[in-house]
């Protein structure tokens, strides 16, 4: 706990710098965005003891468009007023400077999508937009963790690399390439470094009913190992009927000394089909989709286990009246076990300002364990704009499965958004 306390406090002197240009901003015509939530609940622990948890989301936007300058940041406060405890995440604090339409930089905590994983870093990101076909993507930074729960303690290094192409003769691509050391003093390739290649390509083709294909491919040069693999299509046969083909492929390094979630439950590779359509029965009022997956995962040596996931659901719209209802059915089958369940979740809304949600689940389990049981969950929701910008919710949830007979939980949430002209 106390090692991720320091890795979200180091990041200080950028929230400081963030926070003096946002103040100086305003001698200066410019646009300022602020975003507010608080969430909060009372609930009974495991051990019985009463439980206030209050989380408050904060977001900051600011942009100067004659100084080239725009910023952002966000942020989470998190306070149990019965058990006393405390914590602070800061998400991202990042500033961009663009003197010219090819040429941004970007400097502080900012996330990292270029391909591979989501990664949020303290450092550098140089956008370079060759021109309206090409762009070019540079980063490096130290990768940073916010969760209590990571289990990875040293935070490395990680730059990369993208080449864009956008929209040449209806094909995109985006070709990758990233260097991550897990600890910076070490140099066994295998175990410490992660260097990944890849590319993902997608392409409309030029006819009536619009079929798109796609694919992504990455590989681990220092595993030797294809880390995803994936081909889909996209087709509408008729204006009313889309559908979706996927084929996925999964493995990691397991050699390497930064443990994963899926090395931890598996020994070998994963491999994935999806089927998936909508069906618009009647248009503005009534869709229908379903989806079908298919998963076979090496678990242990000389074992490969199959599973089934199968979801389906009819969306009930009446604009006029605010009105949006979803019942759906789910089943889903793996080596740890299977369930059927049944779902619905209603929307009201009474006005521009008025809102209510009700959302009730039902689900039969068995699994290997023995722990068979039935599962409900139902949550009632509302809430109402009280000013512009102000809007004041609540709720009210009520669980129960094979490990509490009754779960009630209330909840409140105050949201506010403000934009302004500086």
């Amino acid at each position: 706990m106390a090692h991720q306390h320091k890795i979200r406090n180091k990041f200080c002197p950028y929230v400081l710098i963030f926070f003096s240009l946002l103040f100086s901003l305003p001698a200066i015509a410019g646009d300022f965005h602020l975003d507010t939530t608080v969430l909060g609940q009372v609930r009974d622990n495991d051990e019985l003891e009463k439980e206030v948890p209050v989380n408050g989301y904060l977001g900051l936007g600011v942009n100067q468009p004659s100084w080239h300058l725009s910023g952002e940041s966000n942020m989470r406060f998190f306070r149990d007023f019965d058990q006393k405890v405390n914590d602070y995440d800061l998400y991202q604090t990042v500033l961009h400077f663009k003197p010219l339409e090819y040429f941004q930089l970007d400097l502080g905590r900012q996330f990292i999508n270029q391909g591979f994983t989501a990664s949020v870093i303290d450092g550098i990101m140089l956008q370079l937009m060759q021109s309206k076909q090409i762009d070019v993507t540079l980063y490096s930074g130290i990768p940073r963790s916010v969760e209590i729960g990571d289990f990875n303690r040293n935070d490395g290094l990680l730059s990369g690399l993208t080449v864009a192409m956008k929209k040449v003769h209806n094909t995109t691509a985006h070709f990758h390439f990233a260097w991550r050391k897990n600890d910076i003093t070490q140099s066994d390739l295998k175990k410490n470094d992660e260097l990944y290649v890849g590319v993902d390509v997608s392409h409309q083709f030029p006819v009536t009913t619009t079929p798109m294909i796609y694919g992504l491919f990455e590989y681990d040069v220092a595993a030797k190992v294809i880390n995803t693999g994936t081909a889909g299509i996209d087709i509408y046969p008729i204006s009313q009927l889309a559908l979706n083909a996927e084929f996925n492929y999964f493995n990691i390094n397991r050699d390497t000394n930064r443990p994963t979630i899926f090395s931890l439950f598996t020994q070998g590779n994963l491999m994935q089909g999806r089927f998936a359509a909508t069906w618009t029965i009647v248009p503005e009022y009534l869709d229908f989709i379903c989806s079908y997956s298919y998963q076979n995962e090496k678990v242990i040596e000389g074992d490969r286990q199959q599973g089934h996931l199968i979801d389906a659901a009819f969306q009930v719209s009446v604009e006029q009246v605010g009105f949006h209802i979803e019942p759906g059915y789910y089943y889903q089958k793996s080596f740890g076990g299977h369930l059927n369940g049944v779902r619905a979740l209603i929307h009201e809304q009474f006005t521009d300002k008025f809102y209510a949600d009700l959302g009730v689940d039902f689900a039969k389990y068995v699994k290997i364990t023995n722990n068979n049981d039935n599962a409900f969950s139902t949550i009632i929701w509302s809430g109402y704009e009280v000013v512009k910008g102000l809007t004041l919710s609540g709720g009210f949830e009520y669980n129960t499965n094979t490990f509490f007979n009754r779960d009630i939980r209330g909840s409140f949430k105050v949201a506010y958004v403000f934009d302004h002209g500086i």
